[in-house]
């Protein structure tokens, strides 16, 4: 099996009910049914063979999502399938961000790199006093947090943070951010609402990641997202490069896309 479809490695029951929340259509022209049937099944039974057919779910409906109704009509009748593959549904994604990935790198690698990389950016893109801030509610020294800042000027690296502070710091610095752009972008009362629903079943995204943390304490650029794709693709992307993370650890993604 290849690396695409092994992105259930990286995933628990939770996080595919939050995916088909995410990805969820009021038309019943794509797979989305499906898969938010599935997940619920999955999380009922942990079946091995469900599962399978959920990631499968899930990749039919990324895909579907990464593309127009016209194509993937044109390609389900050429191909027997619907939708792009993963893999360039994460390039468009990327594009669509202004960020680069490395396109010879497995999918799941990239989607952590574009995760990574997004936290970075925005990140950099703050405020000095927003950086501050943003440091020390994520538990750093305020006067650290005072120098770190200004010795960065405005050039942010992670492997650098990861050295200042720790890893779980700037794994939670990513979080803070990119869920915050995933609130931003699905809305705040959906945001919400898959949180608590995450949080109870993942202890992972309970620090730094809460309702509170997106009122106001992060500044999302504004995106031109011209079309309802992107308002499912951009979400969804993000979440799975934040399963990555999650799994393999700061310290291992850093290094992704060098």
């Amino acid at each position: 099996m290849s690396r695409t479809t092994r992105l259930y490695e990286y995933l628990e029951p939770a996080d595919y009910s939050f995916l088909a929340e995410v990805t969820r259509s009021p038309f019943n022209v794509n797979p989305d049914r499906r898969l938010a049937d599935l997940a619920g099944e999955y999380e009922q039974s942990g079946d091995p063979a469900i599962r399978e057919q959920l990631q499968l779910a899930l990749d039919s409906t990324i895909g579907y999502l990464g593309s127009s109704d016209i194509a993937f009509a044109a390609r389900k009748v050429q191909r027997g399938r619907g939708g792009l593959p993963l893999r360039l549904v994460v390039e468009d994604v990327a594009r669509k961000l202004g960020l680069r990935v490395d396109r010879a790198a497995p999918v799941d690698e990239m989607m952590a790199e574009l995760a990574v990389s997004y936290a970075t950016v925005a990140f950099a893109r703050m405020e000095r006093d927003e950086q501050q801030r943003l440091l020390v509610e994520l538990g750093v020294d305020a006067d650290q947090a005072a120098r770190f800042v200004q010795r960065s000027a405005g050039v942010f690296a992670l492997p650098v943070a990861v050295q200042a502070f720790s890893a779980v710091i700037v794994e939670g610095l990513i979080k803070r951010v990119v869920f915050s752009a995933i609130a931003r972008i699905i809305g705040e009362q959906l945001a919400a609402r898959l949180f608590a629903l995450l949080a109870g079943r993942l202890p992972w995204w309970v620090n730094w990641v809460g309702p509170l943390a997106w009122a106001g304490s992060i500044s999302f650029t504004a995106l031109d997202l011209q079309g309802p794709a992107y308002r499912k693709t951009i979400p969804a992307i993000l979440y799975l490069g934040l399963c990555v993370v999650r799994t393999e650890g700061v310290e291992a993604v850093t290094s992704y896309g060098r």
